[in-house]
């Protein structure tokens, strides 16, 4: 991990001939594929116990009716709600990882026997793209199935209902320590620079090494591999060197400067004197990857506070696509100094 704050989720795959084509393809192109819960390996997926959600309800129909038509019309209006949030479950696609790279059962089952590889994501840079339609969950095991009551369908989150519907696995997963991505079932496109490590099996060949390492030139990925002391059964890793540190960077950028984008006329006469770093905020931005237009950068009114300003900074990534960014003084003076443009 790169600091306190960032994970890592790991994904194994088996190197085999049959998925490797698929996978160097899914990681040429930063996609990831969501799963629909009938295709997962596990048979009790989404199972849960909704006994007393029904028993609730049931009472509470039975209390309302005849006496009071209107709550009892308004109570079947919910009932008919719940139901279509209860068939989520159905239609939700899930992409797992795992917390471990060096699990010496997820490489038995996931990784080909050791013939294959793990990739490790960041998984907040991971969603970024999706904020909103993806929910990050941290699998919970427990011996018992979870209960569904008439609580979880009428709070106002839906994170503790989805977590006993999608989130929850029996004590035996365990040693997998997955963390997942619940989304829409399809093909999700990622920032590549979620792709942070690549952990290669104990029997990985040296091809798929090679095509794995090709597949991510450019990116700055680091390399390691999974090795075995021979007195013990412990899995422990070793750094690798690039094979492809000399390509050339991936997505090399340097994106235009809407016109109107910086207008220091419109800064107030105490925050004149951080005009330099509005011009300096959009040299770093437009550099971004994914940025095809800066199109705004300006102080924050929400996020400054006196005499310690951030500026915003909003670029176009795509057709109706707007990412926004807050840099510090000091973010933007260090990312300004590793351009090596000069001080203007």
């Amino acid at each position: 991990m790169t600091s306190s704050d960032t994970r890592i989720g790991f994904k194994y795959r088996s190197g085999s001939a049959n998925t490797l084509d698929r996978d160097l393809e899914s990681l040429q192109n930063s996609t990831f594929f969501a799963a629909v819960r009938s295709t997962l390996n596990d048979p009790f997926e989404g199972r849960f116990d909704r006994r007393a959600y029904d028993i609730q309800f049931s009472a509470l129909k039975s209390l309302i009716s005849g006496a009071a038509p209107a709550a009892s019309a308004k109570l079947d209006a919910v009932s008919q709600a719940a139901e279509k949030v209860l068939e989520f479950v159905d239609k939700s696609g899930v992409f797992s990882l795992s917390f471990n790279p060096l699990q010496e059962l997820m490489w038995a089952h996931y990784g080909g026997s050791h013939q294959g590889f793990c990739i490790g994501y960041e998984i907040e840079t991971l969603v970024a793209f999706e904020p909103s339609a993806h929910q990050i969950l941290d699998v919970q095991y427990s011996d018992e199935i979870p209960a569904l009551c008439t609580t979880d369908l009428t709070s106002n989150s839906s994170s503790g209902l989805l977590r006993k519907m999608l989130g929850m696995k029996s004590k035996p997963w365990g040693y997998e320590e997955e963390v997942r991505i619940v989304t829409h079932p399809s093909l999700h496109e990622y920032d590549y620079r979620a792709v942070q490590v690549v952990y290669f099996g104990l029997r990985c060949a040296e091809d798929v090494t090679d095509s794995v390492m090709k597949a991510l030139a450019g990116r700055g990925v680091r390399y390691f591999q999974v090795v075995s002391p021979p007195a013990s059964y412990a899995l422990k890793s070793k750094v690798i060197p690039d094979r492809y540190a000399d390509a050339p960077k991936y997505l090399d950028n340097l994106a235009p400067i809407g016109e109107g984008a910086i207008y220091p006329d419109y800064l107030k006469p105490d925050q004149k004197q951080y005009t330099d770093y509005l011009y300096k905020a959009a040299e770093i931005v437009r550099r971004e990857p994914y940025c095809q237009e800066v199109v705004n950068v300006d102080i924050s009114q929400h996020k400054s506070a006196p005499g310690n300003p951030v500026i915003f900074v909003q670029y176009l990534r795509g057709p109706a696509k707007f990412v926004s960014l807050y840099l510090t003084l000091p973010e933007i003076e260090r990312g300004y100094a590793a351009l090596g443009i000069g001080n203007g």
